[in-house]
């Protein structure tokens, strides 16, 4: 081979040659878990590819249940924080099944570790006033005054120690947790 002169070209050094200019330009695979969301976006200072099968990590967890007899229901959720979740517990078809919309009230439950595996779900509505006894049409304005009285006084032995709420048995709810903005 003369001096100066190239060698030949072949298929096989053109791939070469094309492959070796590609990866000076392009950046590598990943092999870092991906982050998870943060507050803000960012662009990040690695440059890198990810896999197509990347996962990043889930922030929330939605499941449903159902309150028992007591109005009680324990959910587990579809994944484990860290720190506790914010929780929301909204109302599925109480309406259709002629309920009023319970109240919910949610205590977090761990596991040994300290970590918020699900929590208590404790549910109640607002209940119908008892059946109310009617007077008889009054005759004379005594009659009246007097079935008044006596409707008022029965009235108010009924609700005596009447409470507005009972149990929410059988709602069924959506809950959703999602992981904190300061929670790890």
């Amino acid at each position: 081979m003369a001096y100066g002169v190239s060698p030949p070209l072949t298929a096989d050094s053109v791939t070469e040659t094309a492959q070796a200019a590609a990866r000076a330009v392009v950046p590598p695979f990943s092999n870092v878990t991906p982050k998870a969301e943060g507050g803000a976006p960012a662009l990040g200072s690695t440059q890198m590819i990810p896999y197509a099968d990347h996962v990043h990590p889930r922030l929330t967890s939605a499941t449903t249940g159902k309150l028992d007899a007591n109005g009680d229901a324990t959910v587990t959720y579809t994944q484990v924080f860290d720190a506790e979740p914010a929780v929301t517990i909204i109302s599925k078809g109480a309406k259709a099944a002629g309920w009023a919309i319970p109240d919910f009230d949610v205590q977090p439950v761990t596991n040994a570790g300290g970590k918020f595996i699900g929590c208590t779900v404790y549910g109640r509505r607002a209940r119908k006033l008892p059946a109310q006894p009617l007077a008889a049409s009054p005759i004379s304005v005594l009659a009246a005054l007097t079935a008044v009285i006596a409707g008022v006084n029965a009235m108010a032995s009924s609700i005596t120690g009447y409470d507005a709420t009972e149990p929410a048995a059988n709602a069924e709810f959506y809950c959703i947790a999602v992981k904190t903005s300061a929670g790890t």
